[in-house]
């Protein structure tokens, strides 16, 4: 039985929704090509018509988990003024829902720990999504060019860093590690 082109795009996104979900949820180690198959509703002999590998699958599923952070960021970033959108930023991400919900969330938080012990291709690929990410950060900055990405690094850094904290802690350190980074470096 052929599958049409149309059918086979939308189980292509299944599968990528599904991948990028359970990788930030489970680890990539901890998510078999199985897992992901059944999550989107397929048998696995479909897997190769997809994808070569587990790590082309990963490699794409990180890309798909960056364009769900860094379109929600941009469309976010349009509706506010910058120094709205620092405190946006930090509400949404330091939230309480985004510690408990890491196959939603950002694949930095999830994921940096399973990326360092990755291969090189999988370093780039992350890289280039952080890069990403971090473009769309650095216009909520002031200051020069390099002042805006370096500022960003450094609130992204903070963020990330207090949300895998937070994931490792019981309620009351989570809390007030959240808290903390909430209200930013200056005000602390």
């Amino acid at each position: 039985m052929r599958v049409s082109q149309d059918e086979m795009e939308k189980s292509h996104e299944r599968i990528l929704r599904g991948a990028a979900r359970l990788l930030r949820q489970r680890g990539i180690e901890s998510t078999s090509v199985n897992d992901v198959m059944g999550e989107a509703g397929m048998k696995n002999g479909g897997f190769y018509r997809h994808f070569d590998s587990k790590e082309a699958l990963v490699d794409a599923a990180l890309q798909s988990a960056f364009d769900q952070i860094v379109s929600f960021m941009e469309t976010r970033f349009h509706q506010q003024e910058p120094p709205a959108l620092l405190a946006g930023f930090r509400a949404q991400y330091l939230s309480e829902r985004h510690v408990g919900h890491p196959g939603e969330g950002c694949p930095v938080a999830a994921l940096s720990g399973d990326i360092a012990r990755a291969s090189n291709h999988l370093k780039e690929s992350f890289s280039a999504g952080l890069n990403r990410t971090l473009a769309v950060l650095s216009s909520a900055m002031p200051g020069s060019k390099s002042q805006k990405r370096n500022r960003a690094i450094r609130e992204f850094a903070l963020a990330v860093g207090a949300v895998v904290i937070a994931r490792a802690c019981e309620p009351q350190t989570k809390r007030a590690v959240l808290d903390a980074c909430r209200k930013g470096y200056d005000e602390v």
